[in-house]
């Protein structure tokens, strides 16, 4: 069956090409008699003496009639030029970049009947005078590159995170927030994609899992957020896409960094890269390791009324977390020529980690008097191992009319979670001994290709087709020790294997175009999908198919230089996972158990966005607002039953509507000082008719989160102050009550950024904790989750290399929102 789908896909992705591109050369001829009113320059900077592309040369066009600058732009990192929209009429530019001699080029003429300007390779030559042993340049980046469609986060420029995990990014970020179960939200909704490096990764949830709170922060180069994808992405995730984007270090010649990180706590880190660039190749190496010891406390008390009887349940839990991680990355891009690349790349993550507690249970009436206690107590131990392989091609068209992208991942991933629990009754010498022993295997093949092709000066296309092939099993098997046998016995009814596949192929076409003021872009997705759950054990094999179409429009008022008006909207999905569909009870702990549902149906959402944003010479805003109609909610259910025991599962509700305002400010009162100020709010109403349960809730929620840093010293130190607020949150059931915390930081650089050393401190107040409160009909619960979040850090890295320059123009390896021409 896979293998027929491969060679269906491979045969279409032939014909695509071959069809797409012979059509629109056609259209291109055709449309070569049109006389536009604007124009474009291309070309490409190379070094005069290694041939070596130049990036990030400042490339800015001039008018003859009055010397003013009228565009400007940076090379990528191909050293290659491209600036469109150029009223017709005479220039000339300059092209400089550090320690070489600027370059002028006159007699750039667009006129109707020429109205593009093709410069071809453009030599640089070294200036002699300014030559160094070693140039070190520090372009400071922008904290948040953010724009209507998409918000770009760089890690780099983060020093509250230094020897954190990417989960600490993440709370960093505008809209995002992390919950105690490492569960990812934007914008309030959990139902969001997580890729890494633009693909879906074992390491990024496959099973519902996550492995991201022990991905060192060192390790990420930016994250990407995209709150209302268009019709070019996969339409997976409610709230949006978060790609995490793993450092690949692009500067010529041989480059590194170290960095090493200490907490108190017994938390350590350490993060180094290598590369080395030529006018032929890029190899690229990174390697982190993270060790963490910590808590994990929990508090709950439960109120029941069952037949008039009141009783409560309450537990107190004392454990503790040590995690030991590896991770590796490394490849390789080869440049061919100057319109070929072919690149590969691997990453690995491999770990170990070890949670225990001693869970408390205390049984009381309705008057608080002790009826039952007991104890339990837990050792759970795990390893995993993740791997991604990648290789992709890339072919630019001449005169920079567009590319065709190949794009083919495989990730694998394993994990062997083993337990041992010891249950005591009472204070006497009865006890119940566990064992458990629970084997994953995930495997996710994805294979796509994207075609972009500039028809003429103001018209893009795009299209492409994508294959996501999704297999996991788990296999869980429990015993119990028999006092009378003296030995352990199987669980019959706890064991169990479970195996889930997943294909989803689809294609897409988008077509966008401006004029003067106005921008467009209109484009659909077509999809071919298929879930099936397989319970092997109880022999059940289900099996859910179903085609659907993704559409999405774009448009875009540009006010004035500095603001612009965005209208979007997207149809989107939300599939259930493999461990939301998997029926199979946990008895990790027998008084709360965690069950999936292999019925669970899709959510279909309809997202709308309206932004506005506007740029000064010290601030920016970007306001947005946004609406969500949802159908077939997937959300947590828990059940009450009258045996005492509480469940989680996952189930559908009929309906959800969502809407709410997103602000980010950021503002520079003084050219030593940055702020940056963002904050959402969500007005979100649940409605459900299901008998006997009250899941119709509704009310509004808001998050804030302020970041102010200080350049001191020349700008060779900087201090930090990161604090984030969160406001009670609705559920189906319940509340998350209000949560808030505050980090401080401080780093120091010497040898013209050669070296620093840091230091933070993480919650100062300590009350970065999570608490929640179920209410249902004769049933109460109050929860609180807590970690020992408040810790001390120092950090110190080093960077070696002849060049050294951190750009500040974004990359988005997953693609934005929306559309540029």
């Amino acid at each position: 069956m896979i293998k027929a789908n491969y060679l269906k896909i491979s045969i279409t992705v032939l014909l695509f090409i071959f069809s797409t591109n012979l059509f629109f050369s056609q259209v291109n001829k055709n449309n070569n008699n049109n006389s536009p009113k604007i124009g474009i320059l291309s070309g490409a900077v190379f070094d005069s003496i290694t041939g070596i592309p130049i990036d990030y040369c400042s490339v800015r066009l001039f008018s003859v009639r009055d010397s003013s600058v009228k565009a400007g732009i940076y090379t990528d990192e191909k050293g290659k030029i491209l600036l469109d929209e150029i009223p017709l009429g005479k220039y000339f530019i300059k092209i400089s970049f550090l320690g070489y001699k600027t370059k002028t080029i006159s007699g750039i003429n667009f006129t109707a009947e020429k109205p593009n300007r093709h410069l071809g390779n453009i030599s640089l030559v070294e200036d002699k005078v300014k030559e160094l042993n070693e140039v070190k340049v520090e372009a400071r980046k922008e904290l948040l590159l953010n724009s209507l469609d998409k918000k770009v986060y760089d890690v780099g420029s983060d020093i509250s995170v230094k020897g954190g995990s990417a989960n600490d990014v993440l709370n960093n970020v505008p809209s995002v927030e992390v919950d105690q179960d490492g569960k990812i939200s934007l914008r309030g909704d959990g139902n969001v994609t997580i890729l890494i490096d633009g693909r879906p990764s074992s390491l990024s949830g496959s099973n519902g899992k996550s492995f991201l709170d022990a991905l060192p922060a060192n390790s990420i180069e930016r994250i990407e957020i995209v709150t209302n994808p268009s019709s070019k992405y996969d339409p997976d995730g409610t709230s949006g896409i978060i790609n995490i984007v793993l450092k690949k270090n692009k500067m010529k010649g041989i480059n590194g960094n170290v960095l090493l990180s200490a907490g108190t706590g017994k938390e350590f880190n350490g993060n180094g890269s290598l590369n080395y660039r030529n006018a032929k190749m890029n190899l690229y190496s990174t390697y982190a390791y993270k060790y963490y010891e910590g808590e994990r406390n929990y508090e709950s008390k439960i109120k029941r009324n069952i037949e008039d009887s009141i009783f409560s349940l309450i537990q107190d839990r004392k454990g503790t977390d040590l995690m030991i991680n590896n991770t590796l990355k490394f490849g390789s891009d080869f440049y061919l020529n100057d319109r070929n690349t072919i690149g590969f790349g691997i990453t690995g993550n491999q770990g170990k980690r070890e949670r225990t507690g001693d869970l408390y249970n205390y049984l009381n009436d309705e008057n608080d008097v002790q009826k039952a206690n007991w104890k339990r107590n837990s050792s759970d131990p795990s390893d995993n191992l993740n791997l991604d392989f990648n290789i992709n091609y890339k072919l630019d068209f001449k005169q920079d009319k567009g590319n065709i992208i190949i794009d083919v991942n495989q990730s694998f991933g394993n994990e062997d979670i083993f337990g041992d629990y010891l249950e005591t009754y009472g204070y006497n010498a009865d006890s119940l001994k566990q064992r458990l022993e629970n084997k994953e295997k995930n495997n996710i093949t994805t294979a796509q290709v994207d075609y972009t092709r500039i028809l003429f000066e103001n018209v893009k296309l795009e299209s492409g087709l994508k294959m996501i092939i999704r297999n996991s099993e788990i296999d869980t098997y429990s015993e119990t020790y028999d006092e009378n046998a003296s030995l352990f016995l199987e669980d019959t009814f706890a064991n169990f294997t479970y195996q889930y596949n997943e294909e989803v192929f689809s294609g897409y076409l988008n077509f966008g175009q401006s004029f003067k003021k106005f921008k467009y872009q209109i484009g659909t997705r077509l999809e071919s999908a298929m879930q099936n759950p397989n319970l092997v054990t109880k022999n059940i094999n289900i099996n859910n198919q179903y085609y659907n179409f993704y559409p999405s429009v774009f448009l875009t008022y540009i006010v004035n230089k500095q603001s612009e008006i965005t209208l979007s909207y997207s149809r989107r999905i939300n599939r259930p996972s493999a461990e939301n569909l998997n029926p199979f009870t946990s008895y990790a702990d027998p008084i709360n158990l965690r069950m999936g549902n292999p019925y669970l149906k899709p959510e279909y959402i309809n997202s709308y966005n309206l932004g506005y944003s506007i740029n000064g010479k010290a601030f920016s805003v970007t306001a947005s607002i946004f609406y969500r109609q949802t159908n077939d909610v997937i959300t947590r259910i828990k059940n009450f039953y009258d045996n005492g025991t509480t469940a989680v599962l996952f189930g559908n509700i009929d309906r959800s509507e969502s809407f709410g305002p997103e602000l980010v400010l950021m503002f520079r009162p003084f050219p030593w000082m940055k702020n940056m100020l963002t904050g959402n709010g969500n007005s979100i109403k649940f409605y459900d008719d299901t008998p006997g349960y009250d899941r119709n809730n509704s009310g509004f929620f808001y998050t804030f989160k302020y970041t102010n840093s200080i350049d001191l010293w020349k700008k060779t130190a900087t201090f930090q102050i990161n604090f984030q607020y969160n406001s009670p949150r609705i559920s189906p059931q319940g509340t998350v009550l209000p949560r808030g915390a505050m980090d401080l930081s401080f780093d120091k650089t010497f040898k013209e950024g050669k070296y620093s050393i840091g230091c933070r401190l993480s919650d100062v107040f300590d009350t970065r904790e999570f608490n929640i409160e179920v209410d249902q009909p004769n049933s109460y619960q109050k929860m609180r989750f807590k970690q020992n979040t408040r810790r001390f850090f120092i950090n110190f890295s080093y960077k070696f290399g002849k060049y050294e320059i951190k750009k500040s123009k974004p990359s988005m390896e997953s693609g934005g929102g929306g559309f540029d021409f």
